[in-house]
């Protein structure tokens, strides 16, 4: 029973898919749909004038109706107005054909063309389609002689036409950065020897060193955002405190030895890095997924409150970098960005030399404003 209801689940879904794009054709089908319903309406060789097709664009309304002009011409089953006889009335009688225009209006207009029937539409984005109405109107009786709709998918084409097609645009901002960076590295040794207080006899021990360090990064960052990608630079200081610990277990059989100490440190430090990213627009806000990599590089480094001289370029490390963003647009030009990112650190060359395994991770917020150059 289950099996079939899974099968009934899966032929419904496929099915309303299916009755989707179906139902759904490019701009350029729909014109000529329209153009066919047209022809079966309206009598042979009629004199039409495609008047105005309402809409929020005015480059999506001229382009279906001249589409559908020479649709009509090259059909030849119908006789449309002169286009640039259509032009000089509408300057006349100052209507746009991206406007509304009442029946009475179009009822007129008409007349002074000397058309049979006056062609008006409507073109209007619903969801994630637009859905495209055109009527037919009698000059001489005002009677509508046929209405059709058609729903357009919203592809390339469309988006070209209404000005809506991917581009790229190019903004740079900056602001600030700030986040925590947290390092532990251990090392373990075992091994084996007599403890002479408690006779001749031989233990295992084991060594597990440890060295932590905590700190808090502030500072400022710079990025260049192409659409798909970002690439940041930051400048920022952090300063923390360091501990190391030893301890030496006998298995619990005599008393664990063990010592500590602690520090304070920090480090001037430069990030060079980019994101490779996803943008959802919602309105004014843009959402993105990132991922991508940093390059760290050590300027300057104190430990308990004592510059360490010599070359830091031991230290530097690549850094990869996980998490996501949002931009809220001011105004055209100008957007807030605020980004949260994990970072984990791949070993530097000094951590590479030891025999400590070290793991270090970062999580880090960033919020600044942009600038868009290019939409």
């Amino acid at each position: 029973m289950k099996k079939i209801i899974l099968v009934l689940i899966i032929i419904a879904i496929f099915s309303a898919n299916t009755a989707y794009s179906q139902d759904n054709v490019h701009l350029d089908r729909a014109i000529q749909e329209a153009a066919d319903y047209l022809d079966t309406r309206l009598p042979a060789h009629s004199v039409v004038a495609v008047l105005n097709i309402k809409s929020d664009n005015q480059a999506l309304s001229g382009y279906i109706i001249g589409e559908l002009v020479n649709v009509i011409i090259t059909r030849g089953n119908l006789i449309p107005v002169d286009r640039e006889h259509l032009s000089l009335i509408q300057d006349e009688l100052q209507f746009h054909l991206s406007g509304d225009v009442s029946d009475e209006s179009a009822q007129a207009i008409g007349k002074i063309l000397g058309a049979q029937t006056i062609i008006s539409g409507e073109i209007i984005a619903i969801n994630k389609m637009y859905r495209l109405e055109i009527k037919a109107i009698s000059v001489e009786t005002a009677a509508i002689q046929g209405t059709v709709s058609k729903n357009i998918q919203i592809d390339k084409k469309i988006k070209t036409v209404t000005g809506s097609a991917e581009n790229f645009p190019i903004s740079i901002g900056g602001g600030v950065r700030v986040g925590g960076t947290f390092t532990t590295g251990t090392l373990e040794k075992k091994g084996k020897e007599g403890v002479p207080t408690l006779g001749p006899y031989i233990y295992d021990y084991t060594i597990t060193e440890t060295n932590s360090r905590g700190a808090f990064d502030m500072g400022g960052f710079i990025f260049l955002d192409l659409k798909y990608a970002e690439i940041n630079m930051s400048l920022y200081n952090g300063t923390g405190s360091s501990r190391w610990s030893w301890t030496k277990d006998y298995n619990k059989i005599i008393p664990t030895e063990n010592d500590n100490s602690t520090g304070n440190f920090s480090a001037l430090l430069f990030d060079m890095g980019i994101l490779v990213k996803y943008p959802f627009y919602l309105n004014n806000i843009t959402l993105f997924p990132a991922l991508g990599a940093d390059y760290q590089l050590w300027l300057l480094r104190t430990e308990n409150g004592k510059k360490i001289p010599g070359d830091l370029s031991a230290n530097n490390s690549i850094w990869l970098k996980l998490g996501g963003g949002i931009d809220y647009n001011i105004t055209r030009s100008l957007f807030l960005r605020g980004e949260l990112l994990w970072g984990v650190k791949l070993p530097s060359k000094n951590e590479r030399s030891d025999s400590f395994t070290w793991f270090t991770h970062s999580p880090s917020a960033r919020i600044g404003i942009g600038y868009v150059f290019t939409r």
